[in-house]
C-alpha cells in the first residue's frame, strides 16, 4: 500500500498475516508504517504518546470501554499509558510517530515505567482537580465532611504527582505538560461515589501492571507501592461508604455528612 521507497525501511515481523509494519527509529521517537490486507486485532496494550494519521481504509479504536471508527485523512492520539484495543480493517494503512526512540525494543520494560510516572503527573493532576472541584461543591451543599474527605484526597493527590515529577528528573527523563482528557462533574455525593469507585478500580489495575515493570527499579517501585496502597485505601472507604448507603438509605448517609 505504501510506495517502494517505504520498503527499505526495516520491517518489524509480528507473526500476523496480512500484516505489514515497517520501523525506523530517530533521536526522539519511533515511526511505524502499518497496513493491514485483512482485518488484524491489536489487543490491550499502552505504550508512550502516539499519533497516528489513517492514509486508507479504516481502524477501530477502543479505550476507557468506548469505541471509534478513523477513516482515511483522519487523524487521532493516544496519551501515553492509555490502555487501549484498535482493530484494522482490511485494506487499511496508518503512519504512527510514537514518542519514544525505543519503541518495541530493548529496555521496554523501562520505557513502559517512564510512560507510567508520566501518565500520573499528568492524570493524576486532573483527578486532584476533579476532586476538589467535587470537595467545594458538596461544601456548597452542606456536606462539610465529605467536602473535607475529598480535599484530602486532593492533596494527597497532588503529593504524589509532585514525587513523580521528582523522579522522572532524577531518571534524566523530561517531564510533559501534557493535555487532559474532560471529565465529568457529578453533583450528586451518592453517584459522585460510585463514579470515583470505578475510576478507582481501574486505575489500581493500570497501576499494578506499571508496579510490575518497576521491580528492577526500587526506589521508583516504593514510590508507585505507596501510591497503590493509598489509592487503594481510598477504594475500600468508598466502597464501606456505598455499603454503608446501602444499609441506612441514602438520606440518613448525607445527614451524617453534615
Amino acid at each position: 500500500m505504501f510506495h517502494d521507497i517505504i520498503k527499505k525501511i526495516p520491517r518489524r515481523d509480528y507473526g500476523i498475516d496480512g500484516l505489514e509494519v515497517h520501523v525506523d527509529h530517530t533521536s526522539t521517537g519511533t515511526v511505524y508504517f502499518v497496513s493491514a490486507e485483512k482485518e488484524v486485532v491489536f489487543p490491550e496494550h499502552f505504550h508512550a504518546a502516539q499519533w497516528t494519521i489513517v492514509v486508507t481504509g479504516s481502524c477501530t479504536f477502543t479505550a476507557n470501554g468506548e469505541s471509534k471508527i478513523y477513516s482515511a485523512g483522519e487523524t487521532y492520539f493516544i496519551p501515553a499509558g492509555l490502555k487501549h484495543q484498535i482493530t484494522l480493517h482490511a485494506g487499511y494503512s496508518e503512519v504512527d510517530y510514537v514518542d519514544d526512540p525505543l519503541d518495541g525494543e530493548e529496555c521496554t520494560m523501562e520505557n513502559k515505567v517512564i510512560a507510567g510516572l508520566q501518565t500520573i503527573v499528568t492524570e493524576l493532576a486532573q483527578q486532584a482537580d476533579g476532586h476538589l472541584i467535587q470537595a467545594r461543591i458538596f461544601a456548597s451543599q452542606g456536606l462539610s465532611k465529605l467536602a473535607k474527605q475529598y480535599e484530602e484526597h486532593a492533596a494527597e493527590e497532588r503529593g504524589y504527582v509532585v514525587k513523580c515529577i521528582d523522579r522522572l528528573i532524577d531518571l534524566g527523563c523530561a517531564v510533559k505538560l501534557e493535555d487532559k482528557k474532560c471529565a465529568p462533574i457529578i453533583c450528586d455525593a451518592v453517584e459522585y461515589l460510585k463514579h470515583d469507585l470505578q475510576v478507582s478500580k481501574d486505575g489500581l489495575a493500570w497501576l499494578k501492571e506499571i508496579l510490575c515493570a518497576a521491580q528492577d527499579d526500587p526506589t521508583t517501585f516504593d514510590l508507585l507501592k505507596d501510591y497503590y496502597q493509598d489509592e487503594e485505601g481510598d477504594m475500600y472507604w468508598a466502597e464501606q461508604q456505598l455499603a454503608l448507603i446501602e444499609m441506612i438509605g441514602k438520606q440518613n448517609w448525607l445527614t451524617k455528612q453534615i
